[in-house]
C-alpha cells in the first residue's frame, strides 16, 4: 500500500505533469515536472524526489477537468470551485486518461436501483 494513501483509498492513475501559465502570448512551464496520482478520494501532486511536499486537491474543490491542447502538446485544465483554473502539460499523451480519472473521482459511486436480497436465517 502506498504511504500517501488513506484507509479505503486506491489509485486510479499515475502521471507526470508540469504546471503551465499563459504569459506573453505562450504557455510557459512554472517549474519542474511533477508526479500526479489520482485516487478514488483525492488528486495528489508532488515533486518526483520528495512526496513530503504533496499538494492535495480534494473533489469538493474541483468543478471539472478536461483534456486540452497546450503549446501543441497534450494538457489538462482543472477548474476549481473558486473559479481558478489549473493548467498542466501531461507527459506521453496521457491528458485524456488523466481527465477521465479525475472525472471518475468526482462522480459519486452508483448505488444499485434494487437492493440485493439477504438470506433469511
Amino acid at each position: 500500500m502506498n504511504p500517501l494513501f488513506e484507509a479505503g483509498e486506491y489509485q486510479l492513475g499515475r502521471y507526470k505533469v508540469q504546471f503551465v501559465e499563459w504569459m506573453d502570448g505562450e504557455w510557459c512551464g512554472t517549474g519542474y515536472w511533477l508526479r500526479a496520482i489520482v485516487t478514488n478520494q483525492r488528486l495528489l501532486v508532488y515533486p518526483e524526489q520528495n512526496a513530503v511536499n504533496t499538494e492535495i486537491i480534494t473533489p469538493d474543490k474541483i468543478t471539472r477537468a478536461w483534456n486540452v491542447c497546450l503549446r501543441g502538446r497534450d494538457g489538462l485544465m482543472v477548474e476549481l470551485n473558486d473559479l481558478r483554473r489549473l493548467y498542466m502539460l501531461v507527459d506521453w499523451s496521457q491528458g485524456g486518461k488523466l481527465a477521465k480519472d479525475i472525472n471518475e473521482m468526482l462522480t459519486p459511486r452508483a448505488h444499485p436501483r434494487i437492493a440485493p436480497r439477504l438470506a433469511h436465517p
